[in-house]
């Protein structure tokens, strides 16, 4: 269901610029028309004073004394209109005050009648000649502007107020534009999900985005992938398995249906091979009972401080017999004596089996393998090596994979599953497993068990 657009992230994101852009242009605008209209009243002040102080002068000049100056009216002019008349008669709405040598008010004015003495700090002196002849201070009245000075400021207030407007309107389209580009990602990661919900291949993310949302595109991508592969190598498995299960029990229901059919004779050789299958089909369900306990978190290790050269040897001993009948040499070097280490030694013994079983089922008759074990630094190192074909370098990445079966990855016949299983043994130890191979001269499987500090 599509969400209406004004309760999408896009709306939000664009009325908060709206909001945020009108609230910081109010301001702006309100603090631009109130500070015209004091620095415009401040302009007309000092005009005032200005033609005043030239009123006076000329006064004087004419009269000899400043006693019974008026300021002239200003005349309107084309229309202009000059602000109301005097209230009272005889008061003058002069924005400035007249004062004469001995500080009285030549004329009235609406708060200081004629004559009347102001006892207030100096004022502006007005000079004839060198003599002061008279003072002026500000009457307590703002100066009015005239026709063409309302204009000039209405003009002012709607030039800010369109610039206000176009400002706003500006906002709203930044805002578009700039919460498009913010959420186009996103967009892409929604697409993405679904894609991933649906089960489809990964979608390719041309996004070039250097920032937080392109490492969530590329971290996104990268995790699709990494579902996908489980998804097809889960499947994979599964076929893998049901392969494995019927190759066996194909063999063992044909077999057991024969001899109840009177076909075959139970003998003990036919017997044998259907006890052999069994036990085939028992190793491959454990195998997996145990990498599902792995991956379940419920696998448990039974650490116990234990030398490590007498578990190794033991492990050895095992294939010895083997190592005979197939005329391959097998050899030891370990340089562990006294070396004790915390491991689960039945299943680290486990690992070196399923390496040595491995390593013995490649390497034909006339060849080596070698087991060695070493400390280097705080780790103990143990390798099996051999003289085999080797592998080929596209299977080296796969071989540790789940029922990778390839006749170069060392299929041998078994369940598929030993190397995976002596991956998950050694990771829970806390090691590291990895393996080396050139065609033509052998493979070499090499894991590390970190050791106690002080028994190291």
């Amino acid at each position: 269901m599509k969400r209406p657009y004004w309760r999408t992230l896009a709306w939000r994101l664009t009325l908060a610029f709206v909001l945020v852009s009108a609230a910081a242009l109010g301001t702006v605008g309100f603090i631009s028309s109130v500070y015209t209209r004091s620095e415009f009243s401040a302009l007309l002040g000092a005009q005032a004073q200005e033609s005043l102080t030239a009123q006076v002068q000329a006064y004087v000049q004419a009269n000899g004394t400043v006693s019974g100056f008026r300021p002239s009216e200003p005349h309107p002019r084309n229309g202009d209109r000059a602000g109301p008349p005097p209230r009272t008669p005889g008061v003058s709405r002069s924005s400035w005050l007249v004062l004469d040598e001995q500080r009285r008010a030549v004329f009235s004015t609406p708060n200081v009648p004629r004559g009347t003495r102001v006892p207030r700090p100096q004022g502006t002196p007005v000079t004839v000649g060198n003599r002061v002849v008279a003072y002026l201070i500000p009457s307590g009245m703002r100066p009015r502007p005239d026709r063409r000075g309302e204009d000039f400021l209405s003009r002012t207030a709607q030039a800010i107020g369109w610039s206000m407007l176009g400002a706003t309107v500006l906002a709203v389209v930044m805002g578009l534009l700039v919460s498009r580009t913010l959420l186009r990602p996103l967009s892409e990661l929604r697409r993405g999900i679904r894609a991933l919900q649906r089960g489809d291949a990964p979608i390719a993310h041309q996004s070039t985005r250097t920032d937080e949302f392109g490492e969530v595109l590329h971290a996104f991508g990268e995790m699709h992938q990494d579902v996908v592969r489980s998804q097809q190598a889960r499947r994979q498995l599964t076929a893998d398995i049901a392969h494995d299960l019927n190759t066996p029990l194909a063999v063992i229901s044909g077999t057991l249906e024969a001899i109840l059919d009177g076909t075959f004779k139970p003998t003990s050789e036919r017997l044998k091979r259907l006890h052999q299958e069994t036990q085939h089909v028992s190793q491959l369900v454990n195998d997996l009972r145990f990498l599902s306990l792995a991956d379940a978190g419920e696998l448990h290790m039974n650490h116990k401080l234990a030398e490590v050269e007498p578990f190794i040897r033991g492990a050895v001993a095992t294939f010895e017999e083997m190592a005979r009948q197939g005329d391959v040499t097998l050899e030891t070097h370990l340089k562990v004596a006294g070396v004790r280490a915390s491991v689960d030694v039945v299943r680290i013994t486990q690992v070196l089996q399923n390496l040595l079983s491995n390593a013995l089922a490649h390497t034909s008759a006339g060849g080596r393998v070698v087991v060695t074990a070493e400390v280097a630094g705080q780790s103990l190192t143990v390798s099996v090596k051999d003289t085999g074909d080797g592998i080929q370098p596209e299977h080296l990445p796969h071989v540790f994979n789940r029922l990778y079966r390839a006749d170069q990855a060392r299929s041998g016949g078994g369940s598929g599953l030993g190397l995976s299983i002596c991956k998950t043994i050694v990771e829970a130890h806390g090691g590291d497993i990895r393996i080396t191979s050139a065609v033509g001269s052998g493979t070499t499987v090499t894991f590390t068990l970190p050791l106690p500090p002080a028994l190291s």
